[in-house]
């Protein structure tokens, strides 16, 4: 039996995006977190809305399965650029490592969401700044190369999906970029939970493309279940 996988970059999308928007109505019902339209306001951050029980357990229970989303669809992203031009482009490796790694790092954050203590204040810093800073590289070095196939003169990716994902990354790029002087000059806690809101929302939409140009390059991936009858 075959069980059809293409679907994971979709699910990689949708199940954090649900999952860290129920977590923020929770938080804001059970008034553990301020009430407003945080991608606007930016009254609290995504971390906050995960630390506090009962909505801790739900955080959990969704972000972890969604990183393992992630690195499933990074593992087969290098497969899908091998369908698509052969052998020919080395960097399908080097993807593939940064997709991996930024997914581990999303777990490491997780678990250490809620504990107090310097440790586990460490643990989540370096797993926020790794799971953010290796899938956006995975994602622009994806982006590059996306762009040179859809442009070639025997182009095996569609163009539109290409601009669609350069918009995306440029997007992340100034937001990143506009981080560092909100961060340094500009004393405001709203400023920088509103740049993470979005942030992380627009940097998994991503996620959605990549299901969109497996449909539109053809490219499937299944689960091969072998049942074996004992003798």
């Amino acid at each position: 039996m075959r069980i059809n996988i293409a679907i994971i970059p979709l699910l990689a999308a949708l199940l954090p995006i649900f999952s860290i928007n129920v977590s923020y109505v929770l938080a804001a019902a059970l008034d553990h977190v301020p009430s407003c339209f945080v991608y606007v306001d930016g009254c609290t951050s995504i971390s906050s809305t995960g630390r506090a029980a009962p909505e801790s357990l739900w955080f959990r229970a969704t972000v972890i399965p969604s990183a393992v989303l992630m690195i499933i669809t990074w593992r087969l992203v290098g497969g899908w650029l091998r369908c698509l031009e052969g052998d020919q482009y080395r960097g399908s490796g080097a993807i593939q490592s940064l997709g991996i790694i930024a997914g581990f790092f999303l777990v490491v954050y997780t678990v250490a969401l809620g504990f107090v203590g310097p440790e586990y204040h460490l643990q989540r810093r370096i797993g926020v700044i790794l799971f953010f800073g290796c899938t956006f590289l995975a994602q622009l070095m994806l982006t590059n190369r996306l762009w040179k196939l859809a442009t070639a003169v025997d182009a095996v990716y569609p163009i539109t999906l290409a601009r669609y994902k350069l918009l995306l990354s440029g997007v992340l790029l100034a937001l990143g970029l506009g981080s560092i002087p909100v961060a340094y000059f500009i004393d405001s806690n709203a400023s920088d939970n509103i740049i993470e809101w979005n942030f992380s929302i627009l940097m998994i939409i991503y996620f959605v493309l990549i299901y969109l140009g497996w449909r539109a390059t053809g490219f499937s991936a299944s689960l091969a279940v072998e049942k074996r009858v004992a003798k």
